[in-house]
Parts: structure tokens; sequence; C-alpha cells
């Protein structure tokens, strides 16, 4: 059930609702749209109903500068609009980022926080080592402005590995990617901004359900090495791990990355049994 959705803000967020049983949200990253989903929607759509939400900019969601807290608080009211109580969230890159923005605001509707490829904090700085050099953000915002659209499909391919994009499976993303529309760039270059300057590790130490990592190993921008620092923040974490994989999984081994999940899923009960 595609349809268009307003909330707070004067944003047309396109939204997509399928399947039936417990409520996953998946929201993508930056520079793509929820179609990055098609293989996990079309598998998990028979087992749950699955929310999936284009951010603004992207996709068919419309464009207006708003804050990043903003975003979170129109994503509140959607679910209420579409009576949705309680959620698994299942996020991209900057989309785990919003995820737990979302989750700072409405902790009691989240049953589960599935990461991939995403971090509390996405610069670095002294104390935090992983993530994005500050230098390489501003930088990639200023080639936004004069080399768009094409430095959208450079820096897409460098988030997989050289074994990835020798694939088939590489070059069928490819082509597909294609036959997208490019998102606003005034959008990418406002999220840019707030992937700079956000940082919620504050939130994340705090959170009190199953919380679940999914990474490539090869990842970039989420290190191995940066499951230390998770660890400590979020002592009740658990991690999965891709050989030979970037910062997204599931679009390099989309099969072995759905079976990840849906264990991820069943471990949730497991923690709520324990919890007792």
């Amino acid at each position: 059930m595609p349809d268009l959705i307003k909330a707070k803000s004067s944003i047309k967020w396109y939204y997509d609702l399928i399947g039936e049983g417990e409520i996953l949200l998946f929201l993508h990253g930056w520079g793509v749209d929820h179609r990055i989903w098609r293989q996990q929607i079309k598998y998990f759509s028979r087992f749950y109903k699955i929310l999936s939400i284009d951010l603004p900019g992207h996709g068919n969601s419309s464009w207006e500068r708003i804050s990043f807290e903003e975003m979170a608080e129109d994503i509140v009211l959607i679910l209420q609009q579409l009576n949705i109580d309680k959620i698994i969230l299942v996020g991209s890159s900057l989309g785990g980022l919003l995820g737990l923005k979302i989750y700072a605001i409405v902790p009691e509707r989240f049953k589960q926080l599935i990461f991939v490829g995403s971090l509390p904090k996405f610069s670095k700085d002294s104390d935090y080592p992983y993530g994005l050099d500050i230098d390489k953000i501003r930088k990639l915002s200023s080639q936004l402005n004069s080399d768009y659209p094409s430095i959208i499909n450079i820096f897409f391919r460098s988030l997989f590995t050289h074994e990835e994009r020798r694939t088939r499976r590489f070059h069928w993303i490819q082509r597909f990617r294609r036959t997208e529309g490019f998102p606003t760039k005034q959008a990418l270059v406002e999220y840019l901004d707030i992937l700079e300057n956000e940082d919620l590790r504050f939130v994340l130490r705090n959170v009190r359900i199953p919380v679940y990592f999914i990474n490539g190993k090869e990842d970039t921008i989420c290190p191995m090495a940066s499951s230390i620092v998770l660890k400590e923040l979020c002592p009740q974490a658990r991690f999965s791990f891709f050989d030979q994989c970037g910062h997204f999984p599931f679009l390099s081994k989309p099969y072995e990355f759905n079976q990840v999940l849906e264990q991820a899923l069943k471990e949730k009960n497991d923690f709520n049994k324990d919890s007792y």
C-alpha cells in the first residue's frame, strides 16, 4: 500500500506498508531510497508487516529544510496516523542514526533496534576514531555542488569492496540504479551536515531493549573495531559480520543477510525471556 502522508512539517513522506504481523520499519541511508530494501521487503513481508519510508529528498518524498529532530518527530506522528504502536527498526547507515533519534523521543514504541552499517556518531574526532573524516564529509559536500550527480555514483561505488564490485550481483545493482531518480542535491548536502554534527552515543548508552549490529568486515565507515566502543556503550548488543563485504551486506549478499536478520529477530525473544 504505497502512499504519501504528511505529519508536522510540510514534507510529503512516501511510505509503503505491506504484510501482516509485527511491524518492521526499514529506513535507508544517504543517497538511496526505500527500494534498496527490496530483497528484505519481499522476504520478510511473508511473516511481518513491513513499513518502508523514503527519507525527505529521496525517492518519492518531497524536500524542505528541517532539522533531524523534526524528521524524527514527523515519523513518530506518521506511526500514530498509521495506528502503529510497537516497531522493530532496521536502519541502514543514516537510517540507523535517524532510528536512534526516533528512539530518543519514543523509546516505549520500540521492541528492537537493528543497525546495518550504522553508528551513533558518523564523524571522527580525537576520542572517536570511527566513521568519516570531517574533512572528507565537507569535501563530499563541496563536490556535490560542482559534480552532481556523478559524485553520488562514485561515492556509492566506494562503499563496496573490490571483490564485491567484480560480482554479477554488483553489476545488477548498478544497472538497477540507472533506472532510479537522483535525490535532491540540497537534501544530500543537509544530511552530510547532520552526519558531521549528530552524536547520539548518549542515546545508545541508555537503550534497554535488544540491539543488533550487522556489518561488513571491510566496511570503512563502520569498521569491525568500532564494535569495541559500541559494546561499551550498549553491553547487550550483539554483532554479525559478513566476510568480504563493505557498507551494504544486504545488497551484496541478500539471502545470507536475510538469514542473519531472521536470526536476530528470533534472538529478540530470547533477550526478553532473559530480562525477567
